[in-house]
């Protein structure tokens, strides 16, 4: 069955590798739709979508655009309006993946319409620029980056070649038979390195119980990517294992990096949400030795781990974490609950563990009671976060809160 791929470009500037792409995609037996995002120059080809039209969809005039003279409205206006086209083809069931071509400029607009489309939409960048640091352009989106290698300006054998596999690998992505259809609820699980084993156990526990779990790494961009999957109603259900992203945040951890919407949609969305305090004891640094300790942490215990480490968290900052969770916990329409292992929050916290300090995780227990709603019920397990025991009933809570809501 033919499928209609978007192929996206600066045809002013990346007309002739556009051209070649289309052709290559639709001998495959396959419909394109040729987006052109450029302004300047007249393009080689003539779009499905003009740039007027991409422009008028980002709200000026071609004209309005050219006569503001300022390329950062110009890449705006196209991004907007390219955004807005392919979000209602997707709608409409009209579009089936999406392949860009492009540089620096191209990269930053073909990325920002294929992070306007959800999961699952097949999504391919071919970039002079991705052997780059390209973890703003990909955020938590599934885009596949392709590095063209050499620059495109005209087709020779080199670029006709790295094309040529673009257009089978889009072909590829949207032949693919899988769909996004869940047999059982999803669950959405954060998972962090130092307490990965409590999250294990978690697994086949809700299994078990008729669930389906999905891991995000709490890196800072899979706490994001969890929150994206929520607001696309992707889950039905979350069992935050690992909030340690906001300790990383405070001092611009390993781990940092998340967005201000951070644990925030489930309870926009009023679905069950189990949050636990994992890894809040610590803060991910880059430093292996005494000697590249940062200043400010020497006088804290540390957990030497690879080339990170763990410094423990403070009082004070136990306070602001405390702060942090509760207001966006106080927020939300559905039902949400704290369970907190009272035996240690990862490895490096645990009896014996270099960052044991139940006192200063007690502080935190006692503010965020203090902060939260008293609709929000705190939950504590004389066990640590690594352990079976504490695994069932972080698991039993959001079961039950599961069975309620249905």
């Amino acid at each position: 069955m033919s499928k209609a791929i978007m192929v996206i470009g600066t045809l002013d500037t990346k007309g002739d590798e556009v051209r070649y792409v289309k052709e290559q995609i639709e001998a495959r037996g396959h419909e394109t739709i040729v987006v052109d995002v450029g302004v300047l120059d007249e393009p080689p080809l003539q779009a499905d979508l003009t740039r007027q039209e991409v422009a008028n969809a980002g709200g000026l005039s071609l004209p309005e655009v050219l006569a503001s003279g300022d390329r950062r409205v110009a890449v705006q206006t196209m991004m907007d309006g390219a955004i807005k086209i392919a979000k209602e083809l997707h709608r409409t069931g009209k579009l089936s993946g999406v392949v860009g071509v492009g540089g620096g400029t191209g990269t930053h607009i073909c990325t920002g319409v294929m992070r306007a489309l959800p999961l699952g939409v097949p999504k391919l960048m071919v970039s002079t620029v991705a052997s780059r640091d390209m973890s703003q352009e990909i955020s938590t989106k599934d885009i596949t980056m392709m590095h063209s290698v050499i620059d495109m300006l005209g087709l020779n054998a080199v670029s006709k070649k790295i094309l040529a596999n673009a257009a089978g690998a889009i072909v590829g992505m949207v032949e693919t038979d899988v769909g996004l259809t869940p047999t059982r609820p999803l669950v959405g699980l954060t998972v962090f390195g130092f307490c990965t084993e409590g999250a294990m156990h978690v697994k086949p526990l809700l299994e078990a119980r008729g669930y389906e779990m999905v891991a995000f790494h709490a890196n800072g961009t899979g706490g994001m990517a969890m929150e994206d999957l929520i607001d696309q109603g992707v889950l039905s259900g979350v069992l935050d294992f690992a909030t340690h992203e906001f300790a990383d945040q405070l001092h611009g951890g390993y781990c940092g990096g998340i967005g201000p919407g951070r644990l925030e949609a489930a309870g926009r969305r009023g679905i069950p949400q189990v949050v636990v305090p994992g890894g809040l004891d610590c803060i991910v640094l880059e430093f292996d030795s005494p000697q590249t300790i940062p200043p400010q942490f020497r006088d804290r215990k540390i957990f030497w781990y690879d080339f990170r480490s763990g410094v423990r968290t403070s009082r004070e900052e136990m306070r602001t974490l405390a702060q942090t969770i509760a207001g966006k916990l106080n927020k939300a329409r559905g039902p949400v609950k704290v369970v907190i292992p009272l035996r240690g929050w990862s490895e490096a916290d645990g009896e014996g563990a270099p960052l044991h300090e139940p006192e200063t995780n007690q502080l935190f227990i006692a503010e965020l009671k203090r902060l939260l709603r008293p609709q929000i019920e705190v939950i504590e397990v004389d066990a640590h976060i690594n352990e079976l025991e504490f695994a069932e009933a972080a698991v039993a809570t959001l079961d039950e809160m599961m069975r309620r809501g249905k």
